[in-house]
C-alpha cells in the first residue's frame, strides 16, 4: 500500500493549522489585517494597536477588564519611525493631551512634553539621559502644576532639554 499521497496530506493540513497560530487567540479573532499586537495587563485591561491605512503612525486602543473603551492614543512616526507625536483621546472620544517628542543628534529620545488639550498648559516632562556607553538611565519625570498659567515653549525641544541636563549635571543629580 502506498502512504505517500496519505503523508502529504497530512504533511500539508499541518502546516495550514501552523500558519492559523495567531489567529486562535481570541483577541485576534474580530482584529483586522492592520493589527500590530495586543497587550493583555494584569489588571484585566488589554491595549490593541493597529496601523492605520494611509497615515504614518499607530492607533493603540485601551479597554477595560469588562471590554469597555478607556482611552485612544493616536501616535504619528516621522519619516524614519520614530515618534514625533501623540493625541490621547478619553473614552467620549475627546482630546485630553498632546505628546511631542524630542531628539538628539544621534536619534535617541531625550524628552517627552505632554500638553492639556484644548488650552495647551504643560502637564508633565519626561527626560531620558544616556550613560557614557549609550544605556538609557532611569527617566526623570516631571509633573507641572496646571493650574498655573501656560508655558509657551519653542517647537525645537534640544536647546532645553541640554539646559535642563546641564542643570541636573550641576546640582549632582547623576545617574
Amino acid at each position: 500500500m502506498n502512504t505517500t499521497p496519505f503523508r502529504w496530506l497530512l504533511l500539508c493540513a499541518c502546516l495550514l493549522l501552523s500558519m492559523q497560530s495567531p489567529a486562535q487567540s481570541p483577541d485576534l479573532i474580530n482584529e483586522d489585517r492592520d493589527l500590530v499586537r495586543v497587550m493583555r495587563h494584569p489588571d484585566g485591561s488589554r491595549a490593541v494597536y493597529k496601523r492605520q491605512m494611509g497615515w504614518r503612525g499607530m492607533r493603540c486602543a485601551t479597554y477595560t477588564a469588562s471590554g469597555r473603551l478607556a482611552a485612544i492614543n493616536d501616535y504619528t512616526e516621522g519619516e524614519f519611525g520614530q515618534l514625533v507625536a501623540c493625541v490621547i483621546y478619553n473614552s467620549e472620544r475627546k482630546p485630553i493631551y498632546k505628546v511631542a517628542y524630542g531628539y538628539d543628534s544621534r536619534a535617541r529620545l531625550i524628552e517627552e512634553r505632554m500638553f492639556s488639550h484644548p488650552d495647551n498648559k504643560l502637564v508633565q516632562r519626561v527626560i531620558y539621559r544616556y550613560d557614557a556607553g549609550g544605556n538609557r538611565a532611569k527617566p526623570l519625570i516631571i509633573s507641572l502644576n496646571t493650574s498655573g498659567p501656560a508655558h509657551n515653549l519653542a517647537p525645537t525641544l534640544t536647546e532645553d532639554v541640554s539646559k535642563a541636563h546641564r542643570s541636573l549635571r550641576a546640582n549632582g543629580n547623576r545617574r
